[in-house]
């Protein structure tokens, strides 16, 4: 995705509405883990085949036995698109499998991110709406993980500046000056661009209101002091626990 970009996702796409996610209130029961491992599994082996309709069926399916949208984000996409990492590192798959799972990914995304503002709490704070610069890291080429992190903001009341991935460092320091974010979060994938994080956080430092640094993604491997020694205020192991270290920060 090229440039900044407002995310707008009000839209309701064919067959998305009429089957979104319950919300909080709903009477439809909650799919329990088995349940989503069981949609986790023929999520990912649609991805391999690929069909992506056959895909979206497995969560709409998921979404009609009470599935939220949170959970399909978190225990069925996440999971699903970090084994077609492996796959592909591990030389399992080719480039172009994953380009194609990743595809049908991020078109289940489009079509489920309006079910997030469902049970989406606005965190508004001296009644004006939070700012989010959410980008991959410079060399970073991988695309959801950031995708996630702006739609669970965007969901959650923010205006969210998504750069997409391989953001260039010196565009994303001239951005966040002129747009003075709240937040600017930064999705790494591979632990070779650890170091192009780094930068980019020591460079924000600079800045005469430097915002809160987020930082996320697979090769922090989990681990919140590597990501503060990269430079990072705040690592985050997934949108949902992103959103909670805000609303205790963000007073």
């Amino acid at each position: 995705m090229a440039g900044a970009c407002t995310w707008s996702r009000r839209f309701h796409a064919a067959g998305a509405c009429a089957r979104a996610a319950p919300t909080s209130g709903s009477s439809s029961p909650r799919a329990d883990a088995a349940d989503l491992s069981e949609v986790r599994r023929r999520y990912l082996e649609h991805l391999l085949t690929p069909d992506a309709r056959v895909a979206w069926n497995a969560i709409v399916e998921a979404l009609d036995e009470g599935a939220r949208a949170e959970q399909i984000y978190l225990e069925v996409l996440t999971p699903a698109m970090v084994e077609i990492g492996r796959l592909w590192e591990t030389a399992q798959i080719g480039v172009a499998q994953e380009h194609l799972a990743t595809q049908i990914t991020q078109t289940v995304l489009a079509r489920l991110a309006p079910s997030l503002e469902d049970a989406a709490v606005a965190l508004e704070v001296s009644g004006r709406r939070r700012t989010a610069i959410v980008a991959g890291t410079p060399g970073e080429l991988h695309a959801i993980g950031a995708r996630m992190v702006a739609d669970f903001l965007e969901a959650s009341g923010w205006d969210v500046l998504l750069l997409g991935p391989d953001a260039p460092l010196a565009e994303i320091a001239e951005l966040t000056a002129e747009r003075a974010p709240d937040v600017v979060a930064l999705s790494t994938s591979l632990s070779f661009n650890l170091l192009a994080a780094g930068r980019v956080f020591a460079r924000l430092r600079e800045l005469e209101n430097p915002p809160l640094l987020i930082a996320g993604g697979r090769a922090y491997e989990g681990q919140a002091d590597r990501a503060l020694l990269a430079g990072a205020d705040v690592f985050a192991t997934d949108p949902e626990a992103l959103l909670r270290e805000l609303a205790l920060r963000l007073q």
